[in-house]
């Protein structure tokens, strides 16, 4: 006899069914809001979010996991014995599915606040977070507010403070004021109060003038990394246009800033020239440990001295076990620790340990960029990874990190073989477009004139997530697209677009000549770019300027020299650039620039003869930039200056004593001079200079002058050498572990609470 389904039954089973569903349904609604999508994808992909489930401060959500396996593990029984077996099993899939989402909701609605980012130090990764002294953990960090309070207890009395940097400083084209010293001084100092990060962060600007209690805090933050303390600067940054025009207006940010970096480095630099840059085993290694944070300081160095460059890689090599006669396991293994790496700190920078890292893999195993690219693209090319996190430009951590540090590869080595899957995944994105834009193919040109065109036209739809603001997505493709034989193409671009006044085009085209000045220029290409800039760019002149001094090119003198006869007066410009990027190819410029000023005429007018060799009279940077220049015919032209007098001879030794620090190594050179001088007042003047020189050169000059039988010169080297024995000493302590960096800070002022104020520690003893 068949048995009849009832309504009330089917109506049950169908209740049944919704309810399970409906779950599902609100996920995907609520994930298309970004901050849904943030949340639910970080606690998806990180440990935090198992590990949390079992800490005490979540255990109610335990229970309300259990009620629910449990309604769902009924309805699952429900509906088998109804004989809905493919509902079943539907149902008990999508069960799990609905836990595993929920969870993150209700931890969230406990909370109250969820997990929270220090978004200040996202782009830090590796810094040890302290607060009360408590450790909190290594950045990037997330902890609850629950956690937090759980771990750390409040102060009652504000703590001792340092003060160990009161500096502001003024930046070329823009002012920096650093708040942290003109509304609130103490936030010079080690401990950072809580309020600062907790309620003022993404607040108005203006929230920072307000009077903040911020002295009577109960929670302050210290942040170390690699044995430096930091500090916690508040900045806003005013970019002004040449004629007053406001560039961006206002930007404020707060970043952490590290005091004991410039004698760290002092240090580690002297025990390298002491090896005479072949750096030993403690050298490479303290180096290797302490990479994150020496990283950029060494390299910009290094851009000046390659001597110091290839100490760094040797450093490098040895943090990641790189040596020669590596076997394929062994770039397999140093690819995976850049890709962990890179995962843990959710990015990846292009100029860090490992990115050099992994342009040793690109030049000695192209083929296993290729084959992990592949794999990767397999595993991530799917719709909800798209949906939740895209790859574009412009997004940040929630891009899957293994991505980036293969990214950089691909963009560097442009493997061949990877050409025609990237023309297939080059409408996902502006990064997949990059890449594919990056081949000297004709197909790569079409493809990247379609999408500026589509940009342009306002008919962007088969690339995703460019919907908003399609041309300054444009702008900032064509900004950072590296084809030489696409060049002249993207400057008709940015051009064109810049004559059309499209909202920022302006800024994106001095970010266009910025980011070619950064890349290796061969000479036509310098010659082209010259040229451009000098004829072509819609820029004051005083910009074209600071642009054109740093192009190393035949041409270059030319332009310049033709401005300057129009605008003698920015001559500060070329000067300013010129110290802080000396450019060879302009040396004969500067003898002209000098000439004119020693002579009181303009520059481009006739200089009148004089046979007699007269004192340098000069504005300083000027001398500055031609001490940095180093070219023979320049060089020449300094030491006839240096002959001409004992005067000429101190202000040339003033120059390079500031810039020999900065570790111009040609300027080392000098000691040979200097040690010729005879002079009694001349010699007490070049000796603080051959104290910043600091090679075992300029020692063994120090040495034979403490021998001198003049008393005062004698006692001035007996000092200085002391004091490049005491650099000997304190460098081997530092690299044998014996000394940390901030022991090598001086002169700091401490700080207590009376109540009231901050007042010097000494004072406070004597009350």
């Amino acid at each position: 006899m068949m048995k009849i389904d009832s309504r009330p039954k089917r109506w049950l089973l169908n209740i049944t069914a919704f309810v399970i569903l409906l779950p599902v349904f609100l996920y995907f609604i609520l994930g298309t809001h970004k901050i849904a999508q943030e949340f639910i994808y970080q606690s998806l992909t990180t440990h935090s979010y198992w590990q949390s489930l079992t800490t005490h401060s979540h255990w109610p959500v335990l229970p309300v996991i259990v009620l629910v396996l449990g309604l769902y593990v009924t309805s699952f029984i429900l509906l088998l014995w109804k004989g809905r077996l493919r509902l079943a099993v539907l149902a008990a899939f999508l069960s799990f599915c609905v836990v595993v989402i929920s969870v993150p909701v209700l931890m969230l609605m406990y909370d109250g606040s969820g997990l929270r980012r220090l978004g200040i130090l996202k782009n830090t990764p590796g810094t040890d977070v302290f607060c009360n002294d408590v450790y909190l953990g290594e950045t990037p960090l997330e902890i609850s507010e629950t956690e937090f309070h759980d771990k750390v207890k409040p102060w009652n009395m504000p703590p001792r403070q340092v003060i160990i940097n009161d500096e502001w400083s003024i930046g070329a084209g823009h002012r920096i004021h650093t708040l942290a010293i003109l509304a609130n001084p103490e936030l010079r100092r080690p401990y950072i109060p809580y309020e600062y990060f907790n309620k003022r962060l993404n607040f108005d600007r203006r929230e920072f003038y307000g009077d903040l209690p911020i002295a009577e805090s109960q929670y302050r933050w210290r942040f170390e990394r690699d044995g430096c303390v930091a500090i916690a600067i508040g900045q806003e940054s005013i970019d002004i246009h040449e004629e007053g025009r406001p560039i961006n207006s206002h930007s404020w940010a707060l970043s952490l800033e590290y005091p004991s970096i410039r004698p760290y480095l002092k240090h580690l630099l002297h025990a390298l020239k002491r090896s005479n840059y072949q750096p030993s085993t403690e050298w490479r290694t303290h180096v290797a440990d302490a990479s994150g944070l020496l990283f950029h300081h060494l390299y910009e160095i290094g851009l000046r001295d390659s001597r110091v460059m290839r100490a760094l890689e040797m450093a490098i090599q040895r943090e990641f076990g790189i040596h020669e006669e590596m076997s394929p396991e062994g770039w397999r293994a140093v690819l995976d620790e850049v890709i962990s790496r890179s995962m843990q700190y959710k990015n990846f920078h292009t100029l860090s340990p490992e990115s050099v890292a992994m342009d040793l893999v690109i030049q000695h195993n192209p083929k296993l960029i290729e084959t992990r690219f592949l794999k990767l693209l397999s595993r991530i090319m799917n719709p909800w990874r798209v949906f939740t996190s895209g790859l574009n430009r412009s997004t940040t951590y929630r891009d899957p990190a293994e991505f980036f540090p293969l990214e950089h590869a691909v963009l560097k080595s442009r493997p061949p073989a990877l050409f025609e899957r990237l023309v297939y995944e080059s409408g996902r994105g502006e990064r997949f477009l990059s890449m594919v834009g990056n081949y000297s193919r004709a197909e790569a040109g079409e493809l990247v004139r379609h999408y500026l065109n589509e940009a342009t036209n306002g008919r962007l739809t088969m690339y995703q997530g460019v919907h908003y603001k399609p041309r300054r997505r444009a702008l900032d493709f064509a900004t950072h697209l590296q084809n030489p034989s696409l060049e002249l193409e993207l400057r008709r671009f940015v051009l064109q677009q810049a004559q059309q006044d499209s909202g920022s085009a302006d800024h994106y085209l001095r970010e266009f000549i910025k980011t070619r000045l950064e890349r290796h220029l061969t000479e036509d290409d310098a010659i082209a770019l010259a040229e451009w800039i000098a004829e072509a760019v819609p820029l004051p002149e005083s910009e074209k300027l600071r642009y054109l001094a740093r192009i190393n090119s035949d041409r270059t003198p030319r332009y310049v020299a033709d401005i300057l006869r129009h605008h003698p007066l920015h001559r500060t410009v070329v000067v300013e650039s010129l110290t802080r990027h000396p450019n060879q190819s302009l040396d004969r410029l500067l003898i002209e620039v000098y000439q004119a000023e020693s002579a009181g005429v303009e520059f481009g007018e006739v200089v009148p003869n004089s046979d007699s060799p007269k004192n340098i009279n000069v504005p300083y940077d000027l001398l500055q930039a031609m001490a940095l220049c180093d070219t023979p015919r320049l060089r020449g032209f300094l030491e006839r200056l240096w002959n001409a007098s004992d005067a000429n001879k101190i202000d040339l030794m003033e120059a390079i004593k500031q810039e020999a620090p900065r570790h111009f190594p040609h300027l080392h050179g000098w000691t040979k001079s200097i040690s010729e001088i005879e002079d009694v007042d001349t010699r007490l003047a070049a000796i603080p200079t051959l104290d910043r020189i600091d090679t075992p050169e300029s020692a063994r000059v120090l040495e034979d002058w403490s021998r001198s039988s003049d008393a005062a010169v004698k006692e001035e080297a007996e000092r200085a050498l002391a004091k490049y024995r005491e650099r000997s000493h304190k460098a081997e302590a530092l690299l044998a572990g014996r000394t940390k960096p901030d022991d090598l800070l001086v002169d700091q002022q401490a700080y207590v609470w009376d109540g009231e104020n901050y007042v010097p520690e000494t004072e406070a003893s004597e009350d």
